[in-house]
């Protein structure tokens, strides 16, 4: 596991007051296991750029999934409760604040969105040389406008890919009743009728627009969902499994040890202390 944070200190939250200001910066690299919980947010922004892997974002009782090619935004003292369980993963952030951040991110309509590739969110979490040599008088200002361009980039990728979004939008409701922390398990029937789309067209626009099958996706958000209520709640296994929509904890059981490689059990155990 590799890790960088630009400065190296307990705190950097910081409410700036002026056009936008650059608090903190870093990434943490093929990482298999990380746990944040900040149930009061931050006083600043906060930009998630997953580059590969997943990462687990607890709303409540309920959890999404982000898979590689994710950017994801915290606002001010929104919970920040996310992690990395088992499976191999790079991801970037930013903390940042400023009186005209919000302006810049008004595009940013939802917590996440799947946006490809940006090689500029990785360059400059890994700290651009120039920047860490120049004067110290230029280097807030180097900083402060590559965000601006970079958050400009990540405006851009998400209102570019007019395909995409027209796939996204038909396949959102699949997504909400699977997101919706439900107790209930949906069929590929039942999430095809919520979309008005034969079951066929369905899976076909799920997998294209997701890169997995809608079974794929929903055993990852029962697993992880599992992880989340392992983690942080003191329920049974077999309340969880019932919470995850799986009413045979024995079956919950061994779909979470063949996805994560641990029993349950054991991962209670071994990730809560």
């Amino acid at each position: 596991m590799n890790s960088f944070f630009y400065r190296k200190v307990n705190n950097s939250e910081l409410l700036a007051d002026k056009y936008i200001h650059v608090n903190n910066f870093g990434y943490y690299e093929d990482i298999t296991e990380m746990r944040i919980c900040r149930k009061n947010g931050r006083l600043d922004y906060q930009l998630i750029y997953l580059k590969k892997g997943e990462l687990l974002i607890g709303e409540g009782e309920s959890c999404h999934i982000l898979k590689g090619g994710s950017i994801c935004l915290f606002r001010p003292k929104e919970a920040q409760i996310y992690s990395v369980n088992g499976v191999e993963s790079t991801y970037y952030w930013i903390h940042f604040s400023g009186n005209e951040a919000e302006s810049m991110l008004s595009f940013f309509k939802e917590r996440a969105y799947k946006v490809g590739v940006i090689p500029e969110f990785e360059y400059y979490c890994h700290g651009p040389t120039d920047a860490m040599s120049a004067d110290e008088e230029y280097v807030e200002l180097l900083c402060e406008g590559r965000l601006i361009a970079l958050i400009a980039k990540i405006a851009q990728c998400i209102t570019m890919d007019k395909s995409k979004s027209k796939s996204m939008k038909m396949i959102s409701p699949a997504l909400a009743a699977m997101n919706s922390g439900s107790s209930i398990q949906f069929t590929n029937d039942e999430l095809a009728r919520l979309c008005n789309l034969s079951k066929s067209y369905f899976i076909k626009a799920f997998k294209d627009t997701m890169g997995v099958s809608p079974q794929q996706y929903y055993t990852s958000i029962i697993v992880n969902k599992g992880c989340y209520l392992l983690a942080n709640t003191f329920y049974n296994i077999g309340e969880i499994s019932h919470l995850c929509g799986i009413d045979d904890s024995l079956y919950f059981s061994r779909l979470f040890k063949k996805h994560m490689g641990i029993s349950p059990q054991n991962y209670r155990k071994k990730y809560v202390q």
